[in-house]
């Protein structure tokens, strides 16, 4: 075993001896896991002194992600790279870059778990994954800090909470820390010549984590695609401001599967009364993360297929009688037409209320400490903005940066920082504006990367606070590769999700990461038509009853039976196309690649 390229924070070693061995320096135990018949046995114990590490092909590595089982075997899945991204109230939070999969048992890969641990490998690979040894990074900061700083996670946002389970009997949180998925960023600098930082945590929900057009609604247990909260934290000194959002799939059941067009029809599943069970579910789970009241802000169109989407949504929210659910539906395409982003104030203003300066998480914290035993609370946050469009991206992270700026410029008016106008995008001074748009176009585009498969769009409006000619076309791009990914990879790539969150029994169903895809097969059919047609209709159109059907006489230097021959040219190879894609979107089912599960 190699070791890591580099080591944060505590060193840790795993080395093999009837079994893996780990250790870490300050701990006078080391952990023992084994793997006998396929159950997996860990033990802590005094640590040994007569092994010499470095004879024993030792693997440094970073923090240990859990145990995941396989086709074949059960593996240890350890981090084997990672970097520091600085620290919140002095606590390191760390990135994980790079991971190992180690057999427990001491076998070799075969070539079954090769292609699992592959496809888990690509979801490591974007590089959203984070975890701290000491901060509980499932919490927000006002639950961290009404919990004293004592380890509760909260197991919809502990991605590697399943795989820790193995660990529960051997002090885990010495040994395993908390990952969430999502995205951690922090950056600094200095107002009015004080010292400032601004921290963005996107925490996603694993219990439905998904992909695009496979994973949409709510299940019936209430948990919704797509659903994060995001927490904007502002330290000013040594006063600390969060503030809350979260995003969300409308919570009810509703499907809109991949189909090859380019946008499947939606459809609602089971009748009002269900789905009413199904949002109450869902907001009494949101009701216990501690913000009581609500304010679901509803971004869809208010026409075709999103418009009855929308009112059933609409009735579902007024079924429930709650009057801590405010539900507000704005047509964001109707109300920003035209790139006029400026229009999202009349959203500001419709919130107006309930984005009070005291609605946030504020607290006073000696510099330079991490005691929470010596902080003063100022005000805490009783109310949250719950944000939706159909996929939850790309309109939402729009929307949901606009209401962060908004509560911000809050904040800084409270530290006598005052602003000009009240217009949604007004700027912020000095190099907070910047790092503002960065963070927030980081999180628009990580998110976006992990339900779709590509960056979001619309992000020029939060990058350079306006909508412009080039961010349309790059979102035309995006869009188009939106469309293959979503058509022909997606159900891979939710099969990989569904392992690593612990949905997939490899024991008892298996899968196929196959190279050869469904879209390669509809390329080169469309390929092959088109060359065969082309070819089929300039022999048709050389023969003289069709020439005589088209009124086509062959006279040399004719322009005009020129200009006809290339009009039934095309005409014959479209009509054959058209057949070709009627056929193919008749058995889409043999292109596109459905997941596993029934989502």
């Amino acid at each position: 075993m190699a070791d890591a390229s580099q080591i944060y924070g505590q060193k840790k070693q795993l080395y093999r001896q009837d079994g893996l061995f780990i250790r870490f320096n300050d701990n006078d135990k080391e952990l023992i896991i084994k793997s006998q018949n396929g159950q997996i046995d860990v033990q802590l114990r005094q640590k040994f002194q007569d092994v010499n590490l470095q004879q024993s092909n030792c693997l440094e590595f970073n923090a240990i992600y859990g145990i995941i089982t396989l086709r074949q075997l059960n593996y240890l899945v350890v981090v084997i790279k990672a970097s520091s991204i600085s620290s919140i109230m002095n606590l390191p939070i760390f990135q994980a870059e790079k991971f190992q999969f180690i057999p427990i048992e001491d076998k070799k890969i075969s070539s079954q778990d090769a292609q699992y641990i592959a496809g888990l490998q690509e979801i490591f690979n974007t590089k959203t994954f984070y975890y701290s040894e000491q901060y509980d990074l499932t919490n927000s900061l006002q639950r961290y800090i009404e919990n004293k700083g004592v380890r509760k996670p909260l197991s919809q946002f502990w991605v590697n909470s399943e795989n820790s389970k193995p660990f529960r009997l051997c002090n885990p949180e010495q040994w395993i820390p908390i990952f969430i998925s999502g995205l951690i960023a922090i950056k600094y600098f200095k107002l009015n010549d004080i010292d400032c930082q601004l921290c963005l945590i996107s925490r996603r929900d694993k219990r439905r984590m998904g992909r695009r057009f496979i994973s949409r609604g709510a299940d019936l247990d209430g948990n919704c695609s797509n659903c994060a909260e995001t927490e904007q934290i502002f330290r000013y000194q040594s006063n600390y401001f969060s503030f809350l959002q979260s995003r969300g799939s409308m919570p009810f059941k509703w499907i809109q599967k991949p189909d090859l067009k380019w946008a499947p029809k939606a459809k609602i599943l089971g009748d009002i009364t269900t789905n009413t069970e199904i949002a109450q579910k869902h907001f009494s789970d949101q009701f216990q993360l501690g913000i009581q009241r609500h304010i679901l802000v509803n971004l869809i169109d208010k026409k075709g297929t999103q418009n009855v989407l929308g009112n059933y949504y609409n009735e579902v929210v007024n079924r429930l009688k709650n009057d801590n659910l405010k539900y507000i539906w704005f047509d964001f395409h109707h109300e920003c037409r035209g790139m006029k982003y400026q229009n999202l104030s009349k959203l500001i203003n419709m919130m107006a209320s309930d984005l009070k300066q005291e609605d946030q998480f504020s607290f006073d914290l000696k510099q330079g400490t991490s005691q929470l035993n010596i902080i003063n609370v100022m005000t805490t946050q009783k109310c949250i903005i719950r944000t939706n469009c159909v996929d939850c991206l790309d309109r939402t992270n729009v929307v949901q940066s606009v209401i962060a700026r908004h509560q911000l410029w809050n904040t800084l008016q409270k530290l006598g920082i005052r602003r000009s106008t009240n217009q949604a995008m007004e700027p912020f001074p000095d190099k907070l504006e910047q790092i503002f748009r960065d963070i927030w176009t980081l999180n628009a585009d990580t998110i976006s990367l992990l339900y779709t498969g590509t960056g979001a769009l619309k992000t020029d409006s939060t990058k350079k606070g306006k909508r412009t000619f080039l961010g349309a076309v790059e979102d035309g791009r995006r869009s188009i590769i939106r469309y293959f990914i979503g058509n022909f990879h997606d159900g891979g790539i939710q099969n990989n999700i569904d392992v690593l969150t612990d949905k997939i029994d490899l024991k008892k169903h298996q899968f196929n990461n196959r190279f050869i895809t469904g879209w390669h097969c509809l390329l080169l059919i469309f390929a092959s038509a088109q060359f065969g047609l082309w070819k089929f209709s300039g022999f048709a159109l050389q023969n003289p009853k069709v020439n005589q059907l088209l009124g086509i006489q062959k006279k040399q230097d004719n322009n005009n039976d020129q200009l006809k021959m290339t009009i039934a040219h095309i005409v014959l190879v479209a009509t054959g196309m058209f057949i070709i894609r009627t056929f193919i979107l008749s058995k889409y089912k043999l292109f596109v690649r459905e997941a596993k599960l029934n989502h």
